[in-house]
């Protein structure tokens, strides 16, 4: 089957936390769900944010991709900038999107879980909007891994602001002296009006049995799971994310480790099928 071209072919850089290696198992997930019969698929990306990181590089050519967020700013740049025949943003989530919209092929929940109160709903009403035999793809932090657990050392009273404050002033020698201006074109590669949802924190820290288990609960099954980076957080982000030697090492070593020890999984997943 000839596969028409990605709207955005060109993928970002990859980071500490393996952003680039999950846009790259999105798109095999998706493409392995094609056929003759299905050529083009419709696509829900709930919780897509500003669509900068994720949603953008998803559809191919014929491709009908929604991505939907509550956050109205992330909504407004996502469609101004990259809106089009094969991508379109709603302000809804999965509750108030109309269900005119249909079903679709693929529903994506790419670092949403973890800020949601009641993340069973939520995988429950995201596997009623798949046709029969659809995907629902989701990525989430390891809640025991290195990610979060540089995060709260980030939050310790006192000790996290020094080691953050001894962080940035590294960062600040390096860059001026050593990695003369790594960090500054990294900062300047960023859209400066990106907007972003900085009060939609973390209240779900998933062990990889718990999410199997909500998985399971939301009458899905888990056809497939990879670790998407070993090392990442806030230190390690300011320090080593200019480093691309060290950020495709960072995604190789997640899957050759113990499951435990990834910052970041992502799942695939199937409806179960109906027993009579």
């Amino acid at each position: 089957m000839n596969l028409a071209p990605f709207v955005y072919p060109d993928l970002l850089p990859e980071n500490v936390f393996g952003h680039r290696h999950k846009v790259e198992c999105l798109r095999a997930s998706m493409d392995g769900l094609r056929a003759p019969q299905r050529p083009h698929l419709r696509v829900l990306d709930a919780g897509c944010g500003s669509g900068y990181a994720v949603t953008r590089f998803l559809p191919r050519r014929g491709d009908r991709v929604v991505g939907i967020d509550l956050y109205a700013p992330s909504i407004d740049y996502g469609q101004r900038n990259f809106g089009g025949e094969e991508l379109r943003f709603v302000c809804a989530d999965l509750a108030t999107l109309p269900y005119s919209e249909g079903q679709y092929d693929v529903v994506v929940l790419a670092d949403v879980l973890e800020h949601i109160d009641d993340p069973l709903a939520v995988l429950s009403a995201a596997a009623a909007r798949l046709v029969p035999g659809g995907l629902l793809l989701a990525s989430v932090p390891n809640g025991r891994g290195p990610f979060e657990i540089e995060s709260a050392l980030s939050r310790v009273p006192v000790l996290g602001p020094v080691l953050l404050r001894l962080t940035d002033l590294s960062v600040a020698v390096l860059n001026k002296f050593i990695m003369k201006g790594a960090w500054s074109r990294m900062t300047d590669s960023t859209p400066v009006d990106l907007p972003y949802n900085a009060d939609s924190g973390h209240v779900q820290f998933f062990s990889r049995p718990e999410m199997i288990s909500l998985i399971r609960g939301a009458g899905l099954e888990v056809a497939g799971s990879k670790s998407l980076s070993f090392l990442a957080g806030p230190f390690t982000n300011y320090l080593l994310s200019p480093s691309q030697a060290f950020c495709r090492w960072n995604v190789r070593s997640a899957s050759r480790l113990p499951h435990w020890l990834a910052s970041a999984w992502y799942f695939e997943c199937r409806k179960t099928e109906a027993k009579d």
